[in-house]
């Protein structure tokens, strides 16, 4: 199984974002100033490193560096990895 972790989530968010700061609940629009399009770019960078793909009513769904593990984590498992 690929294994994903929250420490490369926290850092994926920080280089996309700028941001010094991550926790896995920071939340990524409010805390962290981030913007609807910069969550699509951090799913895509996702899809690409992982592999997987994404609907758009899943993006809607992530506020945090959690959430983006738990999306990653629940699409590898639906591929059996």
């Amino acid at each position: 199984m690929t294994d994903v972790s929250i420490e490369e989530i926290k850092k994926m968010v920080s280089l996309q974002l700028g941001a010094r700061e991550v926790s896995e609940n920071s939340l990524l629009i409010e805390d962290l100033g981030a913007e609807s399009a910069d969550v699509a770019n951090l799913v895509a960078a996702l899809e690409e490193k992982y592999r997987i793909t994404v609907r758009e009513s899943e993006i809607a769904k992530v506020r945090t560096p959690a959430d983006l593990l738990e999306l990653v984590r629940e699409h590898l498992s639906l591929r059996g990895l």
